[in-house]
């Protein structure tokens, strides 16, 4: 068995790669060529601490596998992680162990490449003003994935952290790949305002943003919202928006506040919910049809993309010669 590490990770993938094994999984999930059992969520010595547990069988790779995602908020008084993941592998063929694989800096990249791929299919062409609401970990991928599908003119960012939000501009700085402006905006709405494509990558149980402020024809990414009692994104924005998209139907009704919120308070029905994202890669269905149409990519993330990307760094691990065999 390989185990590989979060070095290793960062060391056998770029955003590409990603980019391109999580377009790869969207497509193999929409030919139902991945099996995506229900996700099993345990609380750890109470309500405090958090596991989930998530799998996917592939029938396109000779793959399956299982990860372990946990949340311990208290963790931050310990200096440590708050949420740690990792991913294992086996053989389709002989259920033998293949890899253990680090997948926290995986799961953002995972994440970014898929609102690039939401991006790259729902969001307006030209070079677009892009705001980013959040300025965490998710949010370096959230850019570093963006930027590789749309030409951007401008980033513009927000953070209650003013500090975080310098420090993320810093970053964005010895990233960007062309010569598109910074800027530090003072409140979400002035972040959001004009903006093309909006990010918002936050853990708020309250919407960060007012609907005032959301032009036609925006696309947004709404990345932060995975419990029913989480909702970053306006409800009003939510009723306005012509088509919302996401990873998989079954999780979105069971975990996205976003959704939730509003379906509970009577202001959208189930029927609000457009497509998987797997069935416009595919071109079974149309993505961004107009210049005014307000897009939502509902990210809740499933097992078929972790794994799949997993897959890619177990893979180039191999054939880079990183990772530790043990057994």
């Amino acid at each position: 068995m390989l185990l590989v590490s979060e070095t290793d990770v960062k060391t056998a993938l770029t955003m590409d790669d990603v980019i391109e094994a999580v377009a790869e999984a969207y497509q193999d999930y929409a030919k139902k060529l991945i099996d995506v059992p229900p996700r099993i969520t345990m609380h750890v010595r109470g309500e405090s601490g958090s596991a989930i547990f998530l799998t996917a069988n592939y029938r396109s790779m000779p793959f399956y596998g299982i990860k372990q995602a946990s949340s311990f908020p208290r963790n931050i008084n310990k200096g440590i992680n708050t949420v740690m993941s990792d991913i294992h592998l086996y053989s389709a063929d002989t259920g033998e162990p293949l890899a253990m694989v680090s997948a926290n800096y995986l799961t953002a990249m995972k994440t970014g490449a898929a609102s690039a791929v939401a991006t790259k299919f729902l969001a307006k062409k030209g070079e677009p003003i892009l705001a980013i609401v959040g300025t965490g970990v998710q949010a370096r991928t959230q850019l570093a994935g963006i930027q590789r599908v749309r030409s951007l003119r401008e980033v513009r960012v927000y953070d209650l952290d003013r500090q975080k939000a310098q420090d993320f501009l810093e970053y964005a700085d010895s990233i960007r790949n062309t010569k598109y402006a910074l800027n530090l905006a003072h409140t979400a709405n002035e972040c959001v305002r004009g903006a093309d494509i909006v990010t918002t990558a936050t853990t708020s149980t309250t919407p960060v943003f007012s609907d005032d402020y959301i032009s036609e024809g925006t696309h947004i990414n709404a990345v932060g919202s995975f419990t029913p009692y989480m909702q970053e994104i306006d409800s009003k924005t939510v009723v306005r928006a012509e088509k919302i998209v996401t990873d998989n139907q079954d999780e979105v009704w069971k975990v996205a506040g976003d959704l939730l919120v509003p379906l509970k308070q009577g202001k959208i029905a189930a029927s609000k919910l457009y497509a998987e994202l797997g069935d416009i890669v595919m071109g079974r269905i149309p993505g961004r049809e107009n210049e005014r149409e307000i897009t939502i990519y509902e990210s809740v993330g499933f097992a078929a993309l972790d794994i799949a990307v997993a897959v890619r760094a177990y893979e180039r691990s191999l054939q880079l010669g990183v990772g530790r065999k043990v057994g």
